[in-house]
């Protein structure tokens, strides 16, 4: 999961996580002896410029909030604390850091590594088990990864949409009957 994570794009251009909404109820088909639950409905829009994809994640148990940003000016490392104003992160949450062009993480802090927030005010946090030795240098994202992934999908080739348009996929869900059907 934090590989996928720390790939996301960057909240800009008018991307953000969308919550996905079911189409309906779903319905059991005694043909098939199934329960066929409801299609996932998403959409979204470029604003500022366009965007520029190739895979999407369905991801269980989530948060809208996927990335923010902060400097090395916001890590303390004397009490490991990082400060970003209304972060909105709560304590459990789980977070990939990654570094900008030309950045370094502090020290005690790894790419690619999945972190537990702790200690939460409003504007800073600290990570479970992490002695931040360094405040690094430059810009950094603190990346949500909470959840689970239950699909994904990875185009043929990428997907542009352009400033101003929209893009949408519907994903049918499926459940099938794993055991016996009526004890037999």
């Amino acid at each position: 999961m934090s590989d996928f994570i720390a790939n996301e794009l960057l909240p800009s251009n008018g991307y953000a996580r969308i919550d996905a909404s079911l189409s309906n109820d779903g319905s059991y088909d005694t043909t098939d002896q199934r329960h066929e639950l409801p299609t996932i409905n998403a959409a979204f829009a470029a604003s500022g410029g366009s965007l520029q994809f190739q895979t999407i994640f369905l991801i269980a148990d989530s948060v809208a909030i996927s990335s923010k940003s902060f400097t090395n000016a916001n890590v303390n490392a004397t009490s490991d604390r990082i400060t970003i104003t209304n972060h909105g992160f709560v304590n459990g949450d789980k977070l990939v850091f990654t570094a900008d062009a030309l950045a370094f993480l502090p020290g005690g802090i790894t790419a690619g590594t999945v972190y537990t927030v702790t200690n939460v005010t409003t504007n800073d946090f600290q990570l479970t088990g992490v002695d931040i030795t360094d405040t690094g240098s430059g810009t950094f994202r603190a990346r949500s990864a909470n959840g689970i992934i239950v699909a994904y999908a990875v185009e043929s080739t990428p997907i542009t949409v352009a400033d101003g348009q929209g893009h949408s996929y519907q994903i049918p869900l499926v459940v099938l009957n794993s055991g016996y059907v009526n004890g037999s």
